[in-house]
């Protein structure tokens, strides 16, 4: 299993050629955007594998000498574990550019498996936890939607997936949840995919 969600990352990073646009000097990270064919192959492969596959391109005008990638996984707007993470280290000499991939299995458990991208070099980790969420309950889900800028220490939510058994679902964007996190008290589970770059 974790051949194939090692190789999946693997794949959908050399599919992947697209680039964020310079036209801004900041630090930013974006969540890809994919050509069509790349979206079909995604697609693909998602369907095939039960999986949900994220890509996000970062790109730092400043120095950052780590880079944190991790899941969050809240309980009642309680976080209650952190079943998968890395941290990658940069020798601090300049500018960084890479990407964060991020494979959500969701059948017959959630697991997850996270790559850093970068300077030709890859890091993954694979969560051996599997989370278990009744498949009865409301789920929103998605990516951030813009480009957001990168800051020294800033926890950055890159991907939500909410659960709840409301008849109706208030669907927050990833930085309403950032800047007010006890939303979450209003979902049964909530698993976050978030950064963070430090200098």
């Amino acid at each position: 299993m974790k051949r194939i969600v090692l190789l999946t990352i693997y794949m959908f990073a050399f599919l992947t050629s697209c680039s964020l646009e310079p036209t801004s000097p900041k630090s930013v990270i974006a969540y890809a955007k994919l050509t069509a064919d790349q979206q079909d192959i995604v697609d693909l492969l998602s369907v095939s594998n039960s999986s949900e596959i994220l890509l996000f391109e970062f790109n730092t005008e400043e120095t950052y000498r780590n880079l944190e990638f991790w899941v969050e996984i809240y309980e009642n707007g309680e976080l209650v574990d952190r079943p998968a993470g890395l941290e990658t280290f940069h020798d601090g000499s300049g500018k960084r550019n890479g990407r964060l991939v991020a494979v959500v299995n969701q059948k017959p458990h959630y697991q997850w498996a996270l790559s850093v991208i970068e300077n030709g070099s890859r890091s993954s980790h694979v969560s051996t936890v599997e989370i278990t969420v009744d498949e009865s309950l409301f789920h929103v889900y998605g990516p951030i939607d813009d480009s957001v800028f990168i800051e020294d220490g800033k926890e950055i939510i890159l991907y939500k997936s909410l659960f709840t058994n409301k008849g109706s679902v208030a669907a927050y964007d990833n930085q309403t949840l950032q800047e007010r996190p006890e939303l979450l008290n209003e979902y049964l589970n909530a698993h976050l995919i978030k950064c963070r770059f430090n200098r």
